[in-house]
């Protein structure tokens, strides 16, 4: 994408080249067989006056057409005007300075306003092709900024959404839960509020769209102690994280969703317990649990898992991938450097 400095950069050397280019032919004249010879003397500071003040005028002609326009417009009679008064000044001003060098000429100021005319038209022509240019890459540059806008604002959507999604559902069974323990053991209901609290503040706190695997964690820790808490010793939740991946980054409540989705699909019972596993390598997270269906369909089967792969693919670029084999479920998750 092209920032305003790389326009400005493309002006300036646009210019610069534009005027060298003109200026060329003028060289010429420092050759004693070349046609120019014949009728002009080269000085070279009459050329660097020539060649500066083609450069000006080249860079006035950019500024002019490119500051205050959101579209490309010729604006023919404004330019025409540029051009005439910038072709009597520099001819004007050249032939006062300079007259000397070409005495011999018979019609000086033709010779002068000539070689203007001639250069600062071809200056012209390649400008407005070049401003065409520039237009078109700001449109482009528009485009992707409003794309890029949009994909913000709908994955914070998504975010939003995932989290009425989660809340309901999870409400539910928590305070089920709660509501046994309550009665079995007052000091680990309280336990169990301060967990459920922590969730809570994370959703309604955090509001980026992505985050470090570290801080990810660090909210999954709350969630998974309410599950072992309401589970007991019917699931097992093992993380090891190499403490290099910690600082790498994924979308926000991407884990969270795969382990309540294994918790909510699966048997878990003392004699056939869960285990759910969060591992981490080459540059990827995997959840994986033991398969062991329960005997229902349970309702929006696979929407969590749609969710959290069109959020990957619209941060990153790439989908997650699942596997399923008859022992294990396994959900990868790309990280982000």
């Amino acid at each position: 994408m092209m920032r305003l400095s790389d326009e400005k950069k493309i002006m300036l050397y646009g210019a610069l080249a534009v005027a060298l280019m003109v200026n060329i032919p003028r060289l010429s004249a420092l050759r004693a067989d070349g046609m120019l010879a014949q009728v002009s003397v080269f000085n070279p500071l009459e050329f660097a006056f020539q060649f500066s003040y083609n450069f000006l005028f080249c860079w006035l002609v950019f500024i002019y057409n490119m500051h205050g326009q959101a579209h490309f417009r010729l604006r023919p009679l404004q330019n025409l005007a540029l051009f005439l008064v910038a072709v009597i000044i520099g001819a004007s001003v050249q032939r006062l300075l300079f007259r000397p060098l070409h005495a011999h000429l018979p019609q000086v100021r033709k010779f002068y306003r000539g070689g203007y005319l001639g250069r600062f038209f071809i200056s012209m022509v390649i400008e407005m092709l070049v401003i065409r240019i520039l237009f078109l890459l700001r449109e482009t540059r528009s485009r992707e900024l409003e794309a890029e806008q949009a994909k913000t604002r709908f994955v914070k959507a998504e975010l939003s959404l995932l989290k009425q999604q989660l809340n309901p559902h999870f409400f539910f069974n928590s305070l089920s839960t709660l509501a046994g323990i309550v009665r079995e053991d007052p000091a680990k209901a309280q336990r169990f509020i301060g967990h459920l609290s922590k969730i809570f503040r994370g959703l309604l706190q955090h509001n980026q769209s992505v985050v470090t695997l570290r801080e990810e964690l660090k909210e999954l820790e709350a969630y998974t102690a309410l599950l072992k808490m309401r589970f007991e010793n019917s699931i097992d939740i093992a993380i090891t994280v190499p403490e290099e991946y910690m600082e790498w980054r994924l979308p926000h409540l991407s884990l969270q969703p795969l382990i309540e989705n294994a918790a909510k699909h699966n048997k878990a019972t003392a004699a056939t317990p869960l285990y759910i596993q969060v591992t981490a390598q080459s540059g990827q997270v995997y959840v994986q649990n033991n398969l062991q269906p329960v005997g229902f369909v349970q309702e929006q089967s696979g929407t969590g898992l749609l969710n959290l792969s069109e959020r990957y693919r619209l941060l990153q670029g790439v989908e997650i991938t699942i596997n399923r084999t008859d022992l294990h479920f396994i959900v990868v998750l790309p990280l982000i450097r």
